[in-house]
């Protein structure tokens, strides 16, 4: 994304010496923060409820493919068949759900970074004479 640096380089550019460090001691967070910070909040019990059923599925979708792959019955396959193919559609949904999360945690934090340099900015433009 060329356009995405280049925005960046400008706002950078706009920015005075010492706003720029306040934003760069903010740092970015690692992945295991990040990872980590759908468990922090309001609504951590969510988060919570997500990885119990994401692990209760997965450990169902491996009973299913063993059951499925023990059985000579094709009756009895499909229907150990179609419970692995449902367990690895709410898989997906729960992953899918988790990373969606993490997005707009992410999104939140730029939001108020972009507020705090605003502020900043306010301040600054409030302080001239």
């Amino acid at each position: 994304m060329a356009g995405q640096s280049e925005v960046d380089d400008l706002i950078r550019e706009a920015l005075r010496a010492e706003d720029a460090e306040a934003l760069r001691a903010l740092g970015e967070p690692g992945l295991p923060d990040m990872v980590t910070e759908v468990f922090r909040g309001r609504n951590r019990w969510v988060g919570v409820t997500m990885t119990a059923n994401l692990l209760a599925v997965t450990v169902f979708a491996v009973v299913c493919a063993v059951k499925f792959l023990s059985t000579d019955s094709p009756v009895v396959m499909v229907r150990w068949g179609t419970g692995f193919f449902f367990c690895v559609i709410v898989a997906v949904g729960c992953k899918l759900w988790y990373w969606m999360q993490l997005d707009r945690l992410a999104l939140s934090r730029e939001i108020k970074r972009v507020e705090l340099a605003l502020a900043q900015l306010a301040a600054t433009l409030r302080n001239r004479p």
